[in-house]
């Protein structure tokens, strides 16, 4: 067997992969990787898509543990005519697709989003998934196509249970055209787009904030797609504040520093004097 291509998995979580695609993977998926070359000159109006060689080397990584899985690395500026017809512009992005079910991921889905990726694959890879009997029904009579545009960050504790959902809905119909967008990545794009809040949604170009359970999306979804904007009411909203990577990044850091600083204790809380 060829040693695997060098990427951010470990030689431990690469084995542990290999086993959960193994026994679920059942017909191929091709990934698709966009990626640019940055100059690292910040412009201002285009995020720099710190992570494009980190994403490529992943999906390399993964398409080396299942003979089902293929890949297909594309340059967003050689390749600008194709990107362009297919709507990506974000570095990096990545494709899969499937039993003519595709999904679109604009990032690095790693930390809490790393399981949601590993089950779009899956998904797209089965054809089915685990959502109700009844959703899987109102999303085959769909009456029409939605396009979702998702914002989802690993910093915020409603993305990670939303994501799988979304990416179960694409997987089940070819008429839910999912884009999800790991937003801390691009506070760029997220300036652009006003983006104070996560997760966020656009459906149609109908913008609706907050976490969705199963129910309550589907029929949100199922309105849209027969061109009705009225929105499900929801008993709340739940929503985090936004904060790009490198906002995650500079909290994390004050926070460790804040912690150093305390004085050590003893398991029964007393303060060791002297301890620094």
């Amino acid at each position: 067997m060829p040693a695997l291509p060098s990427g951010p998995l470990g030689k431990a979580e690469l084995t542990q992969i290999a086993g959960h695609l193994g026994e679920r993977v059942r017909r191929a998926v091709s990934i698709e990787v966009w990626t640019r070359e940055e100059s690292g000159l910040v412009t201002g109006d285009r995020d720099t898509g710190a992570h494009a060689a980190d994403a490529l080397a992943l999906c390399r990584q993964l398409a080396g543990l299942h003979p089902a899985l293929s890949i297909t690395a594309y340059d967003l500026d050689r390749h600008a005519d194709r990107a362009q017809r297919a709507g990506i512009d974000l570095s990096p992005t990545i494709v899969l697709r499937s039993g003519g079910r595709s999904v679109v991921l604009s990032g690095m889905f790693y930390g809490p989003l790393f399981a949601p990726f590993l089950d779009a694959i899956v998904f797209l890879s089965v054809g089915t998934t685990p959502v109700k009997a009844e959703t899987r029904q109102a999303l085959a009579a769909l009456e029409g196509d939605v396009r979702i545009e998702a914002f989802v960050t690993p910093f915020d504790p409603f993305s990670e249970r939303m994501a799988p959902l979304l990416l179960a809905f694409a997987a089940e119909s070819k008429r839910v055209k999912l884009r999800m967008v790991e937003a801390s990545q691009f506070p760029v794009l997220a300036g652009q787009r006003l983006l104070t809040e996560v997760p966020v949604l656009v459906m149609n170009d109908k913008r609706i904030a907050g976490y969705w359970e199963e129910d309550g999306l589907v029929e949100q979804v199922s309105r849209i797609a027969a061109g009705n904007d009225a929105p499900v009411i929801r008993e709340r909203v739940l929503v985090a504040e936004y904060v790009s990577e490198d906002e995650a990044r500079s909290i994390a850091q004050e926070q460790q520093a804040a912690q150093a600083a305390q004085p050590q204790t003893t398991s029964s809380g007393l303060i060791i004097p002297g301890q620094e």
